[in-house]
């Protein structure tokens, strides 16, 4: 048949098709001490827009790593685990979290001309305080300090302030990688347990999720931008409130994620993962991380160290 005479529109050779690749961005969400059956009760509407285009699971905290928030956070930040990056609490600061690059280094290292954000209103994570800085390229912090009075007025106020100052920045500046972090669900229960309360304050680090999700739709250019947003929460907490010990409450923590890159089929994950998946995204080698993209570990796994580049190899110098 001549195809000149056909009276419809034939699809394009792919060869001669140009496909214009959309821009990688990521951003990271921490959301302190909320427990996993507490959010999945909570109504969350941010929460669930992000886990429509992705997933919600449950992760177990690593044994090498304690419920408490700073470890936790250092894994997140840097790929590895306590017993490499020796965050073993939330007061002393290691000399070989210093020798570790959180993964916006690693990203500015690798393509010096990408834009990267850490806010937080827990100071060791962005400033030389207790543990801190967990993140060494340091970041935006809200003054006065919450943990000076450590109330729930200080912290909502603290929290708003990181989301209001994040959001500005993620639809005004052309940000590749982000990180933000609201405190006031972990303070909550710490001061009254997991009650009414501790459900209201998780309610309120969703709206500020939400606030975020909202400034992304907001950029100008967002068509032509492919964006990655991750959710995680460190530990869970005990019933009256508290964490660091070994009950499925406190190590019971969870990472969502929603994006069109993700991966169609994601069944578990690990806190190590998210360093990983922040330099996927960019094409940067990950084979020192403890961690691998979101999809690349398997569900049931005895060691999940071996689900990783470094594991694997680790595994096969031990045999």
């Amino acid at each position: 048949m001549d195809t000149n005479d056909c009276p419809y529109e034939l699809p394009a050779d792919p060869s001669t098709v140009n496909v214009v690749k959309k821009s990688p961005h990521i951003l990271i969400v921490g959301i302190d001490g909320v427990r996993y059956d507490s959010l999945l009760s909570t109504p969350t509407r941010a929460m669930d827009r992000v886990a429509a285009t992705g997933f919600l699971l449950p992760v177990r905290v690593h044994q090498r790593n304690a419920t408490i928030s700073g470890p936790v956070w250092a894994t997140v930040a840097t790929g590895v685990y306590a017993d490499r990056h020796m965050v073993t609490g939330n007061s002393h600061h290691p000399a070989e979290l210093d020798a570790l690059p959180d993964f916006t280094e690693v990203l500015r290292s690798a393509h010096p001309e990408l834009q990267t954000m850490i806010a937080a209103s827990w100071y060791p994570l962005a400033t030389p305080t207790h543990c801190g800085p967990i993140f060494s390229s340091r970041g935006w912090v809200p003054t006065p300090d919450p943990e000076e009075t450590n109330d729930a007025a200080s912290w909502v106020c603290a929290d708003d302030a990181v989301a209001d100052y994040a959001a500005n920045r993620l639809e005004n500046e052309d940000l590749a990688a982000s990180f933000v972090y609201f405190g006031e669900a972990d303070v909550e229960a710490h001061n009254h347990g997991t009650g009414s309360g501790y459900v209201a304050a998780i309610q309120r680090c969703d709206a500020r999720l939400g606030t975020l999700l909202d400034a992304i739709q907001a950029r100008p250019d967002r068509a032509e931008e492919d964006w990655t947003v991750v959710v995680v929460t460190d530990h869970g907490h005990l019933d009256a409130g508290g964490h660091g010990g070994e009950s499925d409450a406190e190590r019971t923590a969870w990472i969502a994620a929603g994006g069109a890159s993700l991966p169609r089929r994601v069944s578990a994950v690990d806190h190590a993962d998210i360093f990983a998946q922040v330099l996927a995204t960019f094409g940067v080698n990950t084979a020192d991380s403890e961690g691998v993209p979101f999809g690349g570990r398997q569900k049931a796994r005895q060691d999940p160290r071996l689900d990783t580049p470094l594991g694997r190899r680790q595994a096969a110098g031990r045999r």
